[in-house]
């Protein structure tokens, strides 16, 4: 400590430590700023050739020029050991990011990996290889821009031959190096496959405490897509990772520009908005959430609040289940078992059988009714579970139905919106779909506040209880004991084919000749979702641009509140003021029609609050292995 190198660079504290190396931070006297001192360890300088791809590092680098690539200033030798000055960046590394925030936003990135993949381009340009790309070695400047620094073991390609034996990280190795084949720059794009997929996913693809076992890994072990681990993420994406993860090199992308050029292109995709699907699918407010170590409230709801985010969504896969079967006359016993088994369920945070349990007994209440309408029930579930939905969109969309009768249809839209951002607002759009044909097939002009149908005439109900009984009879005396050779025959008459025809005519009749108020309800609903997605996006790039990327408690709160009571003032006047809804038959009084507004932008925003707090980063991972141990992260790869 404070010793002068080259009379020059004053060493003023230890920053980092390498395979075969120690950082200093120290002081430029000469012009006056902080750099980097990278001493080669004594051990390591025995070694002829760990000292000669010392040397050729600081050489390499210093040809090199390129905001995504650490800078070297200098290069010298002191004490027998020879050393390198670089740019020094008070900023931590993608790794230390990772490790304390989790996986990163989706847009933030697909714009780091952009930015590691144009500078390993420019140094593929100059010959050079980097062959250890992993996150620990990308660091972040002042300005969050990666930059790609430790080329302690990158070699020109010819070079491999004269050097047998090479020094790598098990967990980021790319296949023909453990096999022992020339390293090129495909490696690199290996490699930077290996850094996207951990932003994306908050792990390596491959995590082992035996690098034995990583290394066979990366050579005959197919990657698990990012989107399986984080259904958010669209598969475009997955196709760029997959591709740059590939175990023959010449399936792999050609160049680090081609990753670059596939990034930008995923950037570009639009939506009807003018905006990209990358990063705001369904994290409006993942960005502006503060972290654990920032937020002592946060700290508290990830400790206690996930009871409550069980409980929200367990009650809503429970309460369709419920009013169906109290519809269909069951009575409250059998109704409330039937919810309880699929509350429970769901509170054992097993939300996607729950809601597969709910979707039986719902299915069970409409074949009762409408067999017609229960077999496109199913279709939909079915086309779900291929679809792979999230179980929280679906219990907040098969909901909404039952929640509207009691005027809390802005509670849950707004929440929906809140909580799961752009897919939320997909799932409002749904759920109010099935409300409205809900409302049209029950025969209802209004369905609580916030759901017109434009029907004036008032039907009668295609759930009518006594065809629920008489289905329900019909069954009944199928497995009566004692029962003659006409068993069938009530079954028969129930399930009649004109019978069944008829109500789907029935219920199609009543669709097309509803009136604008229908389809005005569905829309207000989504332009409701859409302002409260829409204002929590601008505010998070506001919040962003002025905090530097620190995240503060109050101003995720502030950026709810306000995309939340802007969708509910918005959702409220649109009733009140826009002629197909306003003069609808049956309206409610804008009294209620405020108060539920407002009530719903309350309940919005606390379970906005709590839910998106509770977010865990590595929640949909499949498995969580044991830590790698210091030992085998480095080994020797021959």
């Amino acid at each position: 400590m404070e010793r002068v190198l080259d009379q020059r660079y004053r060493i003023l504290e230890p920053i980092g430590m390498g395979g075969s190396s120690q950082v200093y931070l120290a002081r430029d006297e000469t012009l006056q700023r902080d750099v980097a001192v990278k001493v080669l360890d004594p051990q390591a300088a025995d070694d002829a050739t760990l000292r000669k791809l010392f040397v050729r590092e600081a050489q390499a680098l210093a040809k090199i020029s390129h905001p995504n690539v650490v800078a070297v200033y200098d290069v010298g030798e002191v004490d027998g050991l020879p050393y390198i000055v670089m740019e020094h960046l008070p900023g931590r590394s993608l790794k230390q990011r990772i490790d304390v925030e989790g996986p990163l936003a989706v847009a933030e990135a697909v714009r780091l990996a952009a930015e590691v993949a144009s500078g390993l381009a420019f140094a593929h340009s100059r010959g050079m290889v980097h062959a250890d790309l992993k996150p620990s070695n990308i660091l972040l400047d002042d300005q969050d821009r990666a930059k790609i620094a430790d080329f302690g073991i990158a070699r020109l390609p010819q070079e491999d031959a004269t050097t047998p034996q090479m020094f790598a990280t098990a967990m980021y190795v790319a296949p023909e190096r453990v096999e022992g084949k020339q390293v090129t720059p495909l490696s690199d794009v290996y490699g930077l496959g290996l850094v996207l997929y951990e932003m994306l996913v908050g792990k390596p693809p491959f995590t082992s405490s035996d690098p034995r076992v990583l290394l066979r890994d990366h050579v005959v072990r197919q990657p698990v897509p990012p989107s399986h681990l984080r259904p958010s993420l669209p598969r475009e994406l997955d196709a760029v990772v997959m591709k740059c993860l590939a175990k023959d090199p010449a399936l792999r992308y050609a160049r680090a520009s081609d990753v670059a050029k596939a990034l930008s292109s995923l950037e570009n995709i639009g939506s009807a908005l003018g905006t990209t699907r990358i990063g705001v699918m369904n994290e409006p407010l993942q960005g502006i959430v503060p972290h654990t170590e920032e937020s002592p409230v946060v700290a508290l709801l990830q400790s206690y609040g996930h009871p409550i985010r069980r409980t929200f969504f367990a009650a809503l896969a429970a309460l369709p289940a419920f009013a169906l079967m109290m519809v269909a006359d069951f009575g409250i016993v059998p109704s409330l078992i039937a919810a309880a088994a699929v509350g429970i369920v769901g509170l054992a945070g097993q939300l996607g059988p729950a809601i597969a349990l709910a979707w039986i007994v719902e299915t069970v209440c409409i074949f009762l009714f409408v067999p017609g309408l229960a077999v496109l029930f199913v279709l939909m579930g079915l086309w779900i579970w291929l679809r792979d939905v999230s179980p929280e969109q679906a219990a907040t969309a098969l909901a909404m139905p039952v929640l509207g009768p009691l005027n809390l249809g802005p509670a849950i839209l707004l929440t929906s919106a809140t909580v799961h951002g752009l897919m939320g607002v997909v799932s409002v759009a749904w759920g109010a779909v099935l409300t409205v044909l809900f409302a049209i097939a029950a025969g209802k002009a209004s369905l609580g506040a916030f759901v017109q149908t434009g029907i004036s005439l008032g039907p009668g109900s295609l759930f009518d209880p006594a065809r629920a009984a008489d289905t329900k009879e019909a069954f009944i005396y199928l497995v009566a004991p004692g029962v003659g050779n006409d068993r069938y025959a009530p079954l028969l008459q129930v399930f009649d084919p004109g019978t069944i025809a008829g109500q789907m005519r029935t219920l199609l009749s009543r669709v097309a000749t509803a009136d604008l108020a229908a389809i005005a309800t569905i829309l207000a609903w989504v332009v409701a979702a859409l302002v409260v997605w829409t204002v929590t996006r601008l505010l998070r790039m506001l919040f962003d641009t002025l905090f530097r990327g620190r995240r503060w408690f109050v101003a995720y709160v502030f950026a709810a509140a306000v995309g939340v009571v802007g969708g509910a003032s918005l959702l409220y006047m649109l009733f009140v003021t826009w002629g197909p809804l306003a003069t609808s038959h049956d309206q409610p009084d804008p009294a209620v029609l405020l108060l539920s507004a407002a009530v719903g932008a309350v309940v919005a925003l606390g379970l906005g609050v709590v839910v998106s707090a509770t977010e865990s980063p590595t929640a949909e991972e499949s498995a969580v292995e044991e830590p790698v141990p210091v030992a085998a992260r480095r080994i020797p790869v021959r």
